[in-house]
Parts: structure tokens; sequence; C-alpha cells
């Protein structure tokens, strides 16, 4: 689940496995367990659930839309794309505009079973390696792309169990379910350095972690710097879990989309 910039597991399985390409059979308990623990959070209105090519799974799909689930997923291109007749519009990159312009396609069908209707953002971003086709359960406008890009934020989330933050691979851990204990708990780690973050920002205090004008720090770092300092002054720290859900008073840009956003979103 990301929350202002970064990503917090809420759901995972660990597999001893030879290849990063992860079967359905593998995902759908994950998917079933976020569900389980997001029902038991009635202030959270609307799941939006963001994910790559690896889920672009028919049965996937069924199972996310019976969650009550806005789903955008990146599709692949050479996909077939059909209208409510059951007319071929032939492959989805077949779509992309010669002008580089976004092109929207409502209501259609995908691969041979017709799956849908669901809608498709098609669009080859200026400088960027590969064009972005989008799948959604609802409506796209320019904004799906900005959206989807938030879905990038789990990256960082990466950066923070590794060399940015925790440090797990200096563990050597590789029995499974050991892992999997071990990331519960940095997780609820995770969720205190937030918590300390959000508080700085909130009262006024970042600069004394993070001297610069503009935040230049996640709200994981802000969290971790301040923790360092007041162990170092033998202060008070975690004296209360503070996590607004309010926007965040103070974005921070990134190169890979826009102003991280507090509204909750669910990454795979």
């Amino acid at each position: 689940m990301t929350y202002r910039g970064r990503a917090i597991p809420i759901a995972w399985k660990l597999l001893k496995h030879n290849s990063s390409a992860v079967g359905v059979k593998e995902i759908h308990p994950v998917l079933s367990s976020a569900y389980a623990f997001l029902c038991h959070l009635p202030e959270v209105e609307q799941v939006y659930f963001r994910a790559d090519r690896g889920f672009m799974d028919r049965q996937l799909m069924v199972s996310v839309t019976g969650y009550g689930w806005k789903w955008a997923i990146r599709g692949k291109g050479q996909v077939y794309v059909y209208d409510a007749q059951g007319v071929a519009l032939g492959q989805i990159r077949q779509h992309l505009s010669q002008h580089g312009e976004p092109v929207f396609l409502n209501d259609v069908y995908i691969t041979q079973q017709h799956y849908g209707p669901v809608h498709l953002a098609i669009w080859h971003p200026p400088g960027a390696r590969d064009p972005w086709f989008i799948v959604s359960n609802y409506p796209c406008s320019k904004d799906i792309f900005d959206e989807y890009a938030q879905r990038f934020q789990i990256e960082e989330g990466f950066l923070d169990l590794k060399s940015a933050g925790f440090d797990l691979e200096s563990t050597h851990l590789r029995d499974t379910t050991a892992l999997s204990g071990l990331i519960f708990l940095l997780a609820l780690c995770s969720i205190f350095l937030f918590s300390e973050g959000a508080s700085l920002v909130e009262e006024g205090e970042r600069q004394t972690v993070d001297p610069h004008h503009h935040r230049r720090l996640s709200y994981f770092q802000l969290g971790r710097r301040a923790i360092l300092s007041r162990l170092a002054r033998r202060k008070p720290l975690l004296v209360k879990l503070r996590i607004p859900s309010t926007p965040d008073p103070e974005p921070l840009k990134t190169s890979r989309g826009p102003p991280a956003s507090s509204a909750p979103r669910i990454l795979s």
C-alpha cells in the first residue's frame, strides 16, 4: 500500500524461485490476504490496485473486480482488442498514435476470451523506451498515466529494505519462514518511521534533519534520521503513532511521476 511516496507491505509470500516471474496460483493467496486485511479498515472507502504485466490474467482481473477494487494493469501490446459486437480491432499496440498523443478506448474487450468490458489507455511517452498500455476497469483519462506511475513507489521501498535503510541482504537469510517473519517486523518498523517523519513535518521541525528549503528526503528517511538524532541526544521517541490521512503538505517530486499522493493504493 502506498503512503506519501513509499510502499508499505500489507501482504506477501516469499518463494524460493529461479525466476522473477511468479505464477497466478501464487498471486491469488496474497491478493486474498490483502482483501481480508482491508475489509477490517472501515475508513478505506475505495481501493485502487496497480500492477505490472504479470497480472494481465483473466481470472486475476475477475477476482480483483469482485473485491470491488478499481484496478489498472499494464498490458501487453500483442493482446487483441474487440468491440461490443465482437469485431476485432487489432492488437493494442496497433492503436498507438503516430503523433505521440494518448489514445483511449472505452468499453472494449480483450484476449481471445473477450474479457470485458475494459478501458484502455495507450501512449508512448516522449523519451520512454517502451509504450504504456494500461488496462483498467474504469474509464481512463490522461490522469491514468500519472496514477499508474505511483506503482514505481514500490521500488523505493525495496531500497529502504536494502542499502538505503534496513540492509536486509546483510542478514544472509535463506529460510523463507525466517525471512517472512523479518519482513513483518520491518514493515512495522517502517510504519513507525513514517509516523516520526510525518510528525516532524506537521510540527514544522522537518529542517532539523533535512535542512533544505524544500523537502528532499522521504518520510521514511526523515523518520530514520529523527530517531537516530533522538537516540544520540537521549530524547524521547515514538511517543505517539501518527499516520495522517490528509494530503501531503510537502510533496516530494520525483523523476518517475507526479508528487506522491496520500490516497491509498495497492501495488503489485
